[in-house]
């Protein structure tokens, strides 16, 4: 099965447990607006906006205007405009068409975007297609509105050799489904999707294996939290933290899959032939992570303060390794990966603190300082609150 099929799938199971929530098509008019042109994300088309500005979308499709309209064009091939920019503000060949985004098998969007996609100067969608300076001035020659029966022509004029309609349509609905996807998310900071939504960064195989430790370690939490909370309902920190927090944790590490990882073959790190669909507490696809939660299931399982304890060893475990992954993302300049590590980080110094509470009330007055240093982990943190 193909990983983005399961990631995506992975992604709406999560969202069922009404942690995220689901988007809409519905458009807004707004005065000032920020989009972006996208299929992947298109950069170097020209826009012209209602109250005049005129520019150059830039290398994430991004274009900024100050009033609606905005028309796009390659030269004098004018591709279309909108009126209202929709709610996750993405400009797809569909609404530039002026079709329902469902609708890929349109003749004129598939032309639309065949014909983009071909014109891409790297010949790397991945990264964005960048439409050249060249390009663009070989289309000068043209007067008219994208026509999809002159795609032949198009293609002659700027030199490029059209991709296969299949692959390009592919291309489209992927694009597609991962722009809802991070939008129906609404628990994801602004910030966070806006990361998201950009062209990709090169990942090394270190920084791509920590997608999937980081996956299993999520769902660890996740797993942990949910069990302990079936033998002490008292303690809601647990449910809490797992159902609010811990499931929008897992969406974002699969929605970094979704947009990085086309394989599990990319990963060099899964030791255990488990589906990464598979939802079993327990059941991972590191054996490191699978033998941590027998660990920690059977010291939380002994009384409410221990399972409270094994939230604060969590939290700092994964706190830990977070920063060691940030670090990762910022050397290769993966900001969209940063964001969402930093993101994951906040969360894991609120949760840290909200058992550090929980065991206070108790009456364990050091709450998580109580289990000191462990193996040379120090779970006694001064955390930003």
């Amino acid at each position: 099965m193909s990983i983005k099929l399961i990631a995506s799938s992975l992604v709406a199971s999560f969202l069922l447990l009404g942690c995220g929530g689901g988007g809409d098509d519905s458009t807004t008019a707004i005065t000032t607006i920020d989009g972006q042109l996208v299929d992947n994300y298109v950069e170097n088309t020209t826009y012209s906006c209602n109250d005049g500005t005129v520019g150059n979308t830039d290398r994430n499709g991004r274009f900024s205007c100050k009033s609606l309209p905005v028309s796009f064009s390659l030269g004098g091939l004018r591709l279309g405009s909108v009126d209202t920019l929709q709610s996750d503000k993405q400009v797809f060949p569909q609404d530039l068409l002026k079709v329902a985004r469902t609708d890929t098998n349109n003749t004129d969007v598939l032309a639309m975007a065949r014909f983009l996609q071909s014109c891409d100067s790297d010949k790397n969608l991945s990264t964005g297609i960048n439409i050249s300076d060249e390009t663009k001035t070989k289309l000068d020659i043209y007067d008219e509105d994208f026509n999809a029966t002159n795609i032949d022509n198009y293609a002659q004029d700027t030199n490029v050799t059209l991709v296969d309609e299949e692959s390009s349509q592919e291309h489209l609905e992927n694009t597609v489904n991962f722009v809802d996807a991070v939008n129906a998310v609404t628990s994801l900071p602004q910030n966070v999707k806006d990361e998201l939504l950009t062209a990709e960064s090169v990942l090394t195989q270190e920084l791509k294996d920590t997608l999937s430790y980081m996956q299993n370690e999520e769902r660890l939490a996740y797993d942990v939290y949910n069990e302990l909370y079936k033998l002490f309902p008292t303690a809601n920190q647990l449910n809490n933290i797992a159902t609010n927090s811990e499931s929008a944790h897992i969406q974002t590490v699969e929605l970094l899959i979704l947009k990085y990882i086309n394989s599990v073959d990319e990963f060099s790190n899964l030791d255990l032939n488990t589906d990464l669909s598979e939802t079993t507490a327990g059941e991972y696809s590191i054996s490191a992570i699978r033998d941590l939660y027998d660990a920690l299931m059977a010291i939380g399982d002994d009384s409410k303060q221990a399972a409270l304890e094994v939230g604060c060893m969590i939290e700092v475990t994964d706190i830990n390794d977070l920063n060691d992954d940030i670090a990762l993302a910022q050397a290769s300049n993966a900001t969209d990966v940063e964001a969402a590590f930093v993101y994951l980080r906040n969360g894991s110094y609120n949760h840290y603190w909200a058992f550090d509470s929980g065991l206070k009330n108790m009456g364990v007055t050091e709450g998580c300082c109580s289990l000191g240093t462990v193996n040379g982990v120090d779970y006694c943190q001064n955390y930003p609150k």
